[in-house]
């Protein structure tokens, strides 16, 4: 199926206002030590609430010395640490700090204030359109 050059653009220009609205987000010299790669784990292990390494390289398709390098510096900046589980002693889950929390509140508010642009500029009917359209999209993602 050939790309319609209009979704395209579309697609491009709301990369770019979410990338320019977490950009402003995480200015804040707190969270400006962050790469675009460690934020996406420190945010998949804030959604799978105390992952172990196992768990944060299957939910990222990626490899676990891959995990254990990142986590490693998540922990050195102190957004995670690294605790054994209490019943399998061989296992250590990844569990965020207050400064990941703290993350995590100004990442939700970037998303909530694009969701508020997008749906400013819409009507609420029209809202109901877009988020059944990208629920449908998503759904072929989880497939």
């Amino acid at each position: 199926m050939k790309t319609n050059p209009s979704l395209e653009r579309i697609v491009e220009a709301i990369s770019a206002l979410m990338a320019e609205m977490e950009s402003q987000a995480f200015s804040d010299e707190r969270f400006s030590e962050l790469s675009m790669r460690q934020m996406l784990y420190l945010s998949t292990i804030l959604r799978l609430e105390h992952p172990n390494f196992s768990d944060l390289a299957r939910e990222l398709g990626v490899s676990k010395p891959s995990v254990t390098a990142i986590v490693g510096t998540l922990i050195r900046k102190g957004y995670v640490e690294r605790v054994q589980d209490g019943e399998d002693r061989r296992a250590y889950h990844i569990l965020p700090t207050h400064k990941a929390e703290e993350f995590d509140k100004i990442h939700a508010a970037t998303h909530k204030r694009l969701a508020d642009f997008l749906a400013a500029q819409l009507s609420s009917s029209e809202v109901g359109q877009l988020v059944g359209l990208l629920d449908k999209v998503l759904q072929g993602v989880k497939n």
